[in-house]
């Protein structure tokens, strides 16, 4: 798997330049980073959805 990275990062040309596999690596860090920030948060409001249906259901009968 390592080696088909380092030899799309060498064969690969940007607009800007030829790619390094150094910033591969260093981009896919950050996209993983935004990708467990996202999951954390997703979890949070999941939890707070969770604790609110909890405090909430013994009044049904209040309308």
């Amino acid at each position: 798997m390592m080696n088909a990275f380092m030899t799309a990062s060498v064969l690969f040309q940007s607009v800007l330049g030829p790619v390094e596999s150094e910033s591969l690596w260093n981009s896919l860090k950050l996209m993983g980073l935004g990708m467990l920030g996202i999951l954390i948060v997703m979890v949070l409001i999941w939890v707070v959805i969770a604790v609110l249906n909890k405090a909430t259901s013994g009044h049904k009968g209040e309308k």
